[in-house]
């Protein structure tokens, strides 16, 4: 199946050599920065050996994000309720710009779609990280 019927994904791969590999947290970060893939990758190498643990710790793009301007809202659940899908998240934020905490990565976001090259609809969201202008 393919991802052209995947309700706000516009797929995303800023690889230089358009590989499909493990990089989502440098997918996500070219596209709400503008940097490019080179660029994200020095740039998380060079802060993980600051914190001294590898460049795709959350630690590392967290304090990114943080450097960059983004504020982080942590989604409260209650026990017995079931996290906000990707999908919700999306059709109520409309406008802006956002890093979504999902299961085992972070997505881009930008005015009610998604950079990705992989469906992440139903995936969980566990917080998020706003750009505020």
């Amino acid at each position: 199946m393919g991802l052209e019927n995947v309700y706000g994904l516009v797929e995303y791969n800023p690889n230089p050599k358009k590989k499909k590999t493990y990089d989502g947290i440098i997918r996500a970060l070219c596209k709400v920065t503008g940097e490019d893939w080179d660029t994200i990758y020095m740039d998380l190498l060079k802060l993980g050996f600051e914190l001294k643990v590898m460049p795709d710790e959350d630690e590392v793009w967290k304090k990114y994000l943080d450097s960059k301007g983004f504020v982080y809202h942590k989604i409260p659940v209650k026990k017995g309720v079931k996290r906000p899908k990707v999908e919700p998240f999306l059709k109520k934020h409309t406008k802006g710009t956002y890093v979504l905490r999902v299961a085992g990565t972070i997505i881009a976001c930008e005015d009610g779609q998604y950079f990705n090259i992989y469906d992440y609809n139903n995936k969980a969201i566990y917080g998020y990280y706003e750009k505020v202008y």
